[in-house]
């Protein structure tokens, strides 16, 4: 055998995991990576409707309402700029470090954030405690929103995975639906207690952190380190013999596809352009000359970053809006509650039938149904109290924002899913920490200046470009997004040839 074979053996399946159902054990991990991550976005709804309770220790902070407002909103997007700099780190750590170690360690920064923001009103300087609590738990959450999506479209069987990755989004519209709820003033958004209800995650992540550490790697990672005997444990851990079978057939299938592209020359040395592989930045310049890379990092840079604009706004500063379309700080805060409780029972609901649809559908026709929600929603905000319907603002605006709110969840669902699946399996962390990087600085930038803009200029002319974006974004799915579903990474990429796009713009739209 010459230096450079590597022999492939088909491991024989052994019961080498504890007793008990590996579908449960599925579940367990599956569901703890969902509540270190995407469930992480309680803490930006929770904002919304804290702001009343807060602002009076802000305005003891600062001088004047404007530098107390300013310095709420530098807080709020610290967590967003956060996710940012995670999805680089994690692309610093994963080649080396597999799945489970990054996971593991994003979940423990987001503790510590958490941990830090408790501390705001009962240190000096709690501000600046709160502004570094959120960027460390957004560090950690773009940690293992980036690498955690990685080992989901890993660790199930090809039939499951899809309703894997969806999970990240249920657990979304649940985190914003808890937010919403634990701020209400009748619960913690009150001025003595607003900085206690951003601790509330800890009840999840405490007992996620402890399943990830009890958890096993991810068996293709081990397969492809040739730690063979561990990969076995893992599979047996995660799936039943007859799924790990299909499973293993698709890892090793995988295994020679990557052999053939290794490079190996004929006394058994990697090729420069592989050893350059250890230096990230040399591994992504790399990567973007390939076109099976470059393609679908356009197309998903696209549906993710943009995928139901109006999320940042809705979320994020519903509660002031509805004040400023004539609710009460009460009813505006029950108002922000009932808008996100349609969304997370569907965005629960849907798991059970995620992967009987087609990902494409899920994503274009609930886009379709939020330009026209946004359309009316801007019609009715144009007017300061009541439409020529006679229908009041205050009524009506809320009920579109739960509308709207419930198609983000059907096509928020679908996006997730399709990201990671449109990589190859060695790109699907590089590719969903740049897809990740650009959503959170975009979405950083975005609720940056999102409250000054709905205070000068109002709710309608700030929702017009959202929904002229959202139906831009249906045109350009429709046409180059290919359908991910139930196929594996190789059968996604025959939808893209091998040669990188130009630079010209025609090139580039011409995936």
């Amino acid at each position: 055998m010459k230096a450079g074979d590597v022999t492939i053996r088909i491991p024989r399946l052994a019961n080498v995991c504890p007793p008990g159902s590996p579908s449960l054990r599925l579940a367990l991990v599956v569901l703890s990576i969902g509540a270190a991550s995407h469930f992480l976005l309680f803490l930006d709804s929770v904002v919304d409707n804290l702001l009343p309770a807060a602002m009076p220790f802000f305005l003891s902070v600062y001088r004047n309402k404007e530098d107390a407002e300013m310095a709420w909103e530098v807080m709020i997007s610290s967590r967003i700029y956060g996710l940012a700099a995670g999805c680089l780190i994690s692309m610093l750590i994963s080649q080396k470090s597999g799945r489970k170690i990054p996971v593991v360690i994003g979940t423990i920064l987001d503790v510590i954030g958490i941990a830090l923001t408790l501390l705001t009103t009962y240190v000096p300087s709690g501000v600046i405690f709160a502004i570094f609590g959120r960027f460390i738990n957004g560090v950690g959450q773009g940690i293992v929103q980036t690498v955690g999506s990685a080992m989901l479209a890993e660790l199930p069987p090809l039939k499951k995975r899809g309703t894997a990755l969806a999970s990240l989004t249920m657990w979304a519209c649940v985190g914003e639906l808890g937010g919403m709820f634990i701020s209400l003033d009748d619960i913690l958004g009150k001025p003595a207690t607003w900085q206690l209800a951003m601790g509330v995650p800890l009840l999840f992540l405490i007992p996620a952190l402890y399943i990830l550490l009890k958890a096993p790697e991810s068996p293709r990672y081990l397969y492809l380190t040739n730690r063979e005997f561990e990969a076995r444990k893992a599979m047996s851990y995660y799936q039943n013999p007859s799924d790990g079978k299909q499973s293993l057939e698709e890892i090793m299938g995988e295994a020679q596809i990557l052999l053939k592209d290794k490079c190996i020359d004929e006394n058994g040395n990697a090729s420069k352009v592989e050893k350059s592989e250890k230096f990230v930045l040399k591994t992504i310049v790399q990567r973007l000359k390939d076109g099976q890379f470059s393609r679908p990092l356009i197309i998903a840079l696209f549906v993710q970053s943009f995928v139901h604009l109006d999320d940042w706004l809705w979320i994020s500063y519903s509660t002031h809006i509805f004040e400023n379309n004539g609710l009460s700080a009460g009813k505006a805060q029950r108002a922000s509650l009932l808008m996100s409780l349609p969304q997370a029972i569907i965005s629960v609901a849907l798991l059970g039938f995620f992967d009987n649809f087609r990902r494409r559908t899920l994503l274009i026709i609930p886009t379709m149904f939020s330009v026209a929600f946004g359309a009316v929603a801007i019609f009715f905000t144009s007017f300061s109290s009541a439409s020529p319907f006679g229908i009041p603002t205050a009524l009506i605006l809320p009920i579109l924002a739960a509308l709207d709110l419930s198609v983000a969840a059907i096509s928020g669902e679908s996006a997730y899913a399709i990201v990671p699946e449109l990589f190859l399996p060695n790109d699907k962390v590089l590719g969903t920490a740049m897809v990740g990087i650009t959503q959170n600085i975009f979405g950083g930038l975005l609720t940056n200046f999102l409250l000054t803009a709905v205070n000068k200029i109002g709710t309608a002319k700030v929702l017009v470009p959202f929904v002229m974006m959202n139906a831009i974004y249906v045109l350009f799915t429709y046409n180059f997004l290919p359908e991910t579903g139930e196929k594996t990474p190789q059968e996604v990429a025959r939808n893209f040839s091998n040669d990188m796009p130009g630079l010209d713009s025609l090139s580039l739209l011409n995936l």
